[in-house]
């Protein structure tokens, strides 16, 4: 019998908010994330366009092989046969009875950059799916912590039985379902042949072009260290030994991969000197881990390199649950010209919650430095901070400030009485 799927939470998403309400969405992610696997529960039929033989059929006849499929259609892989979504798009105007939940689409975000040829505009409702968070991986997806860390008032945060330890293997074992029963040298051969792949032969299919296999590797090295860190790409450029035009574009490529992700620096009228740079941070902290070749206890031990790694776990975990949030929400970081800065900031219209994250077992109000300084200058709009910790006391710090066990990110409060 088979082992049942990881729940995700972004098939609740799909299920009840977006398949009732389009008739085409597109699932966007890593390779090896999950979305095929997860979006085949919902398809009456699959066009699977990395089969040769369904491939060519598409090639000849695009509508045809729509015109001919039931129910609702998962159109998996699309960038194999990249004239599908016109077909898509056709599909979705002829329709004059505005049917919903017709079309799945998954596989590359490689058009969202080519507007001139992009034919889902206004069709396709696009959607992120990243690898598996700590919740998913125990079997749950029903919890939002974005939407309980901005109404604090009405929970009562839960004492934490993880440790250090724990966290650090959490961060080395990585996010993709098939690595996570892999240990050691498997673990390893594991992340070395996706790393090949991408490098081999995703980079060039989706960028349409030749790939130099050495410098895109070097480039995604430079960006795996300075993972947690304001991005820099003449810094990238020199770690890579390319020019600062190729460091460009394969930042690009590797960000269309969605191996990197850059999260934007915040900014308000309130506030004066802060930097425009965004963060780089690498989606997988259990591929970073392979690439910079640290284990959990080497990597425990490396008091800089576990820094940028929680704060790249929290990230990992934070921009899974952005897509599944009840409000709208933007994730950013925030730095000032003297160097003050939050890890984290989360905004709502009018709320604005801050995060800082240590590795530490223990913190103190100067933990908190950043965020008392965002809330001193930004008022009321200041919803909450947390400074989310390797520690299991919950405990309040300062006004609307408190230090949280990392593993409230998963672990439901309690609502007050």
């Amino acid at each position: 019998m088979p082992e049942k799927l990881y729940p995700r939470s972004i098939d609740r998403l799909i299920a009840n908010e977006l398949l009732p309400a389009f008739p085409a969405i597109m699932v966007v992610g890593p390779r090896g994330c999950g979305k095929s696997t997860s979006m085949t529960q919902f398809a009456d039929t699959v066009i699977d366009l990395s089969e040769p033989g369904t491939r060519l059929a598409a090639s000849e006849d695009p509508d045809g092989i729509l015109a001919t499929s039931k129910g609702t259609v998962l159109v998996d892989e699309w960038q194999e046969v990249p004239e599908i979504l016109g077909a898509i798009k056709r599909a979705v105007d002829g329709d004059r009875a505005g049917r919903v939940g017709r079309f799945i689409v998954t596989g590359s975000v490689r058009a969202a950059h080519q507007a001139a040829t992009w034919p889902g505009t206004g069709r396709l409702i696009r959607v992120r799916m990243l690898g598996l968070t700590q919740a998913e991986r125990e079997r749950r997806d029903d919890y939002n912590p974005i939407d309980a860390i901005f109404e604090p008032g009405r929970q009562r945060f839960q004492q934490s039985e993880y440790r250090r330890n724990d966290y650090l293997s959490m961060i080395v074992a990585g996010r993709f379902p098939a690595v996570q029963k892999l240990r050691g040298r498997n673990r390893g051969r594991w992340f070395g042949a996706y790393v090949e792949q991408l490098i081999e032969r995703d980079a060039s299919q989706i960028s349409g072009r030749t790939i130099a296999g050495t410098k895109l590797r070097a480039v995604l090295e430079s960006s795996v260290a300075r993972t947690g860190q304001e991005l820099n790409k003449q810094a990238t450029a020199n770690d890579a030994s390319v020019d600062f035009r190729t460091a460009d574009a394969y930042l690009g490529l590797l960000e269309d991969l969605s191996v990197i992700a850059r999260v934007p620096a915040w900014h308000t009228t309130r506030l004066h000197r802060l930097t425009r740079s965004p963060k780089i941070h690498v989606v997988d902290p259990g591929m970073a881990a392979h690439l910079l070749n640290v284990d959990d206890q080497t990597l425990g031990r490396d008091v800089a390199l576990v820094g940028q790694l929680f704060e790249t776990f929290v990230v990992s975990e934070l921009l899974t649950y952005i897509e599944t949030v009840a409000v709208n929400t933007a994730l950013f970081h925030l730095r000032d010209r003297d160097g003050k800065e939050v890890d984290i900031v989360l905004e709502r219209p009018g709320a604005i919650v801050g995060v800082e994250v240590k590795s530490s077992t223990s913190v103190d109000r100067g933990d908190a430095r950043g965020l008392m300084w965002l809330r001193d200058r930004i008022g009321d709009t200041f919803r909450f901070g947390a400074l989310l910790y390797s520690g299991g006391l919950p405990f309040e710090i300062d006004d609307r400030i408190w230090a949280l066990p990392i593993s409230t990110l998963w672990r439901p409060p309690s609502r007050q009485g």
